[in-house]
């Protein structure tokens, strides 16, 4: 097959879980089909990377431009401007005249078999797209999250910017998505919400995968003490997830077990993070780092104190192929094929949250089991050559299928 494929994100390095499910199906695609991949590119600092851009495709079209750095001046002035508009904040975004005119002359210069939209905010980007059988990867149920953003905000201005967003990106989803072929979700429940909310039937699913040749087991010495929390800091459902231990889960924690800490490994931590977290000496944050095995390999407990969020979490299945034990909130963990108690530990409320930290800190055997059932399980089931097959099944079957045609 040929396939024109839009992912807006430069996917090197894969250093988010986006990043990593759309750069490890397109290695595994390239093998067999020949990709044409069109990205944003921001030079310098992303040109070290496009030698290895082999790797994901057999072109590589390069759209460069240069990313407004998050709370400068320009980003809130922006920021204004977009509230005014029909379209989510998010969809605005990753829309651009030159991203759309290059995927625009990728399509008329070259018969494709298929053409691929990565996350709905580029779906913009499809406008003049028409003639081709066409896919809508969904990663998340964006109005989902937007929706859960707005749940949980008790700031005034802020709860009514993400009412704002829920309402634009419910309506722009559900448009969207009846214009393309196929919607893939990555997990059954998002399936059945996709369904639910905006009466699709158009979708498919695909699995989690996680390389289990990277993430493996190290016998190393860990900390019972030591607790480790892995996600881009710049994307708020984590950072919301470390405010709440912050303010929720660690003053509970402190009373009974005086050394408890948490490293935060992921990048651009914000300054309100920052700001809040300098008079909390028990939660250390690393920001980038090349590697984060040897952070969760000496952690005693994996921990995933989600409360927003849609779509799968990679980096849980990350964690259980190095055979750690984890406790998640059941959002932390929604969508993926884990048991509590067997290879996994899921409890929502704060304070038992904690109460099974310390149980979990006490009973090195319990650790020991959940991380073994864990490591077990994904490497029987999560490969990401299986997760490529799928894929790519549902790629044939959507070559002879006729694109609606779009009007956003």
């Amino acid at each position: 097959m040929n396939i024109l494929f839009l992912s807006q994100r430069f996917l090197l390095p894969m250093d988010t879980g986006g990043k990593i499910r759309t750069g490890k199906i397109l290695e595994q695609l390239s093998k067999n089909h020949e990709i044409t991949l069109i990205s944003n590119v921001e030079s310098p600092k992303d040109d070290c990377f496009l030698p290895e851009m082999d790797r994901c495709c057999s072109k590589f079209v390069p759209v460069f431009w240069k990313e407004i750095p998050k709370y400068s001046l320009l980003f809130f002035l922006r920021l204004i401007f977009q509230m005014f508009s029909v379209y989510p904040v998010s969809v605005l975004n990753d829309t651009s005249r030159k991203l759309r005119k290059c995927l625009e002359n990728e399509h008329h210069a070259k018969k494709y078999d298929l053409v691929i939209c990565d996350f709905l905010q580029s779906a913009l980007n499809f406008k003049n797209i028409s003639g081709t059988p066409s896919i809508l990867f969904q990663h998340n149920v964006e109005s989902q999250i937007s929706k859960r953003h707005y749940d949980g905000e008790e700031r005034i201005l802020a709860k009514l910017f993400w009412w704002l967003q829920w309402k634009k990106i419910f309506f722009f989803e559900k448009k969207i998505c009846k214009q393309f072929d196929t919607v893939i979700a990555v997990s059954e429940q998002d399936r059945d919400t996709f369904h639910s909310l905006y009466g699709l039937d158009n979708l498919v699913t695909i699995p989690t995968g996680v390389d289990i040749e990277h993430y493996c087991p190290q016998d190393v010495p860990t900390e019972s003490s030591s607790l480790v929390f892995v996600g881009s800091m710049d994307w708020l459902p984590n950072e919301d997830a470390v405010l709440y231990f912050a303010n929720d889960i660690l003053p509970f924690l402190k009373k009974e077990v005086p050394g408890i800490h948490l490293t935060v490994v992921g990048r651009n931590p914000s300054p309100r993070l920052k700001k809040r977290l300098s008079s909390v000496p028990e939660i250390q944050l690393t920001g980038w780092v090349d590697d984060v095995r040897p952070y969760i390999a000496k952690a005693g407990i994996y921990i995933i104190p989600i409360r927003i969020g849609g779509g799968t979490r990679m980096k849980i299945y990350e964690a259980m192929a190095m055979g750690k034990a984890i406790i998640s909130t059941s959002i932390g963990a929604e969508g993926l094929a884990v048991k509590d108690e067997e290879n996994i530990v899921l409890e929502d409320d704060p304070y038992e949250f904690s109460k099974k930290i310390i149980m979990m800190r006490k009973d090195s055997k319990m650790r020991a089991r959940l991380g073994d059932n864990a490591s077990a399980h994904v490497r029987e089931h999560c490969s990401w050559q299986q997760v490529g097959g799928v894929f790519e099944k549902i790629c044939y079957s959507n070559t002879h299928s006729n694109l609606k045609e779009f009007a956003p």
